[in-house]
């Protein structure tokens, strides 16, 4: 079997019922929640998101920020490492 040959009429199929996602190229900017800039095919603009996992703006905080760079840099990054970022290891050790 020619598995890229059915992956991609696969995807050919997809695309063509219309239910192939394509995520919106956007760049949020630091400290000015909510706007972000959407490279959109026409070109970057900017434009105001409101939904996404962040409604309150908290990614942006000074003080998640912080935390999120003293576990990074205490335990690293990468995918490996998310539970790492919501501390499950440390805690679970103590509980």
């Amino acid at each position: 079997m020619n598995y890229d040959e059915f992956f991609a009429d696969a995807i050919g199929r997809l695309w063509h019922e219309r239910r192939y996602r394509v995520f919106a190229d956007l760049e949020r900017i630091a400290g000015r929640f909510p706007r972000a800039i959407w490279h959109s095919p026409q070109g970057p603009r900017e434009v105001v998101i409101w939904c996404s996992n962040d409604y309150l703006g908290m990614g942006q905080h000074p003080k998640v920020i912080g935390a999120m760079v003293e576990i990074a840099t205490r335990m690293g990054t990468g995918a490996g490492g998310t539970r790492k970022y919501f501390w499950h290891e440390s805690s679970s050790r103590r509980a």
